[in-house]
Formats: structure tokens, sequence, C-alpha cells
């Protein structure tokens, strides 16, 4: 049986486009890695297949995938482009060609210029993290009529008929913050804040949902006293978190529940009240480890973020060189809870 390029990816642990670059000569390998997969290619019996990859060549050449995504400021994306870049290697060879455009903030007009410009451009599909408003989703449904297949990843959006929605369950990820604050509070009465992006974003909008059920079906010890949107942006978060602080004098815990974190934290600290604050926060960027390792966060709620991005792009280009689409329109990945102890 021929050896094939997944199986000296599975040696190497390397990508099959680390591999497909370094047995072709193109750059983007370090040459230490390039020489090890080409000993492993020559160890194992890899003949390159000269007449699939002249198919291949001919009949993929026009695939491409455009890539949005709403991650401009926001450190929690690091991962997710991790997982991208890694699913556009391993497609690129196969003849899928991608690129990756991105927008700050929540604004629909600037997601659908950006949509246009992909249709502009020919793609023959789009993965992006939608921004949740009605005139988004008429513009993607209209490109899906013309024949562009939609995945959704992180973050959902309601009336498109897309392809496959990849990213957690984030009602019952909001939960688990609920959950968290209640467990924190011991039965006390507590004043809590919860920070999220925007509502403009399904996801922060369902996260804020599940965390308001559990505190007021499990803990109504907690009182919300107050819900802020800070754009995902840490200057923004500062500017409210010191406000809120300033009025709210009796506060005693803060959800973080989106980006921002970085400015939220800055002003608890200018605050003086790192220690005295219980603080709950969602995702693994460095800054909330930092603050996790130096005890200003208690724990902080996670989703996968590489998975998100790796299988939103891998499905869409199965789809693209094969017809196959997902077996589920809802692909959910793992929510978990990390502490200090377990980073």
């Amino acid at each position: 049986m021929a050896v094939t390029i997944k199986q000296i990816a599975e040696v190497a642990q390397v990508s099959r486009g680390t591999v497909d670059r370094a047995l072709n000569h193109r750059p983007g390998v370090k040459a230490e890695v390039a020489a090890r997969v080409r000993q492993i290619a020559d160890e194992l019996g890899y003949k390159p297949d000269m007449a699939a990859r002249s198919l291949a060549s001919k009949r993929y050449v026009r695939k491409k995938i455009g890539i949005l995504l709403c991650s401009e400021g926001n450190p929690f994306f690091e991962d997710v482009l991790q997982g991208i870049n890694n699913a556009r290697q391993e497609l690129n060879h196969l003849g899928v060609e991608s690129e990756v455009k991105s927008i700050k903030g929540f604004d629909a007009r600037a997601q659908i210029e950006k949509i246009e410009e992909f249709a502009k451009e020919g793609v023959n599909g789009i993965v992006l993290t939608p921004v949740n408003a009605p005139e988004v989703a008429e513009v993607l449904n209209g490109v899906i009529a013309k024949g562009i297949q939609v995945v959704t990843i992180n973050t959902d959006i309601s009336g498109v008929k897309k392809m496959a929605y990849v990213g957690c369950d984030y009602v019952t990820g909001g939960c688990v913050g609920g959950e968290l604050l209640g467990m924190m509070s011991n039965g006390l009465t507590e004043k809590v804040a919860i920070v999220i992006g925007s509502r403009r974003v399904l996801a922060q909008e369902q996260r804020l949902r599940g965390i308001r059920r559990t505190l007021k079906k499990d803990f109504p010890n907690i009182t919300v006293e107050a819900v802020l949107e800070n754009e995902d942006d840490d200057e923004k978060c500062y500017d409210l978190v010191s406000s809120l602080l300033k009025e709210k004098e009796n506060l005693t815990g803060i959800c973080f529940a989106a980006a921002g974190v970085e400015g939220g934290i800055r002003a608890v600290r200018e605050a003086g009240l790192e220690r005295k604050l219980q603080i709950v926060t969602y995702d693994l960027t460095g800054v909330i480890k930092e603050n996790m390792k130096n005890g200003t966060i208690a724990a902080t709620v996670c989703q996968e973020p590489y998975q998100q991005g790796y299988n939103g792009v891998d499905i869409l280009g199965k789809y693209l060189l094969s017809g196959q689409k997902p077996s589920k329109a809802v692909i959910n990945t793992h929510v978990y809870i990390a502490t200090k102890y377990n980073i």
C-alpha cells in the first residue's frame, strides 16, 4: 500500500500542509523540520503520485474559502486563528485557497462590506463569526442563494441557512459561570456585575442569559447590579469598570464574560480591590492566565477555541473537495472550568 502524506505527518508530528511544503521545497517550513520530514518520507518509502497531484491541481484550482472574524484587538482569537491556519495549510496542498479578513467590534455594516468583498472575489464558501443582525442575515442568505456555502464559528446567527455552526453551547457556558459565582458566595448576600462585549453577538447574549438564569434559579442571594457592554475593547472596559466601582461601592464580584479583561482588571487593581472582589472570567488568554496565577481571577470558563477555528475551516474544505457535509449542523465544543491549578 502506498505511503500517504497523512502517514508521514503522523510520524513527523506535523500537519499535512507542512509535509507537502517540505516535500516540494516550498517556503514556510524551518530547514531542520523540512529535512526531518524528507528523511521520514524516504524511510517510509514515499513515492509522490504525480497523476493524482495533477488531477487535484486541475480539479480544485478555483476553490477558495473566505474567513471573516470579529477579532481585531481580541486576544481570544489567537487560538482560533491557530486552528484556522493549521486547517488552511492542510487544505492548501489540495488546491483549496483561503484568505482571512477581520473587523474590530461588532459593526454590522463593516461585516457586510467584507462579506460582499468575498463574494466579488469569487469565494466558494465563507467561515465567519457573525454579527447577529437582520441585515447581516439577509446578506448571508443572499450569498448562500448564489451557491456560496456558509459555516459559522464561535458564535451563531439567527435566520441563516448555513451549513454548520461550530462552537460551544453558550447558554450552558453561562450557567457554568453563574454556578461559579454562586459557589463562591457561600450563601451570603452578594452584589455582582456582568461585563459582556455586545448583545449584538448571539453567543454573548446567550451566555448572559445562562448566567442570569442560574443566579435567579439557584442563587437568589446574588443580585446583578449592572450589565456592561464593552465592545470587546480594553480601554472601554477600563472606563466602564472604573465608573462602576465608584458608583457601586458595595459590589462583591464581577464576571467578565467577554474580551476586554485587561482593561477591566486594570480598573479593579487601581481601585485596590483585586483581593476583595470575586472575579470570574471566560476563556484562557495570557492576561487571564497571569491574573489567575496571582490570585486576582478565581476561575475561568473555557470553550476550545482552537477546535472552533480548525473544525470550521475543515468542514467547509471537505465539502468543497468532495461534497461531504457534516453529519450534524451543530458541532458543540467542550465547556470546562480552569483555575490556576490546572492551566
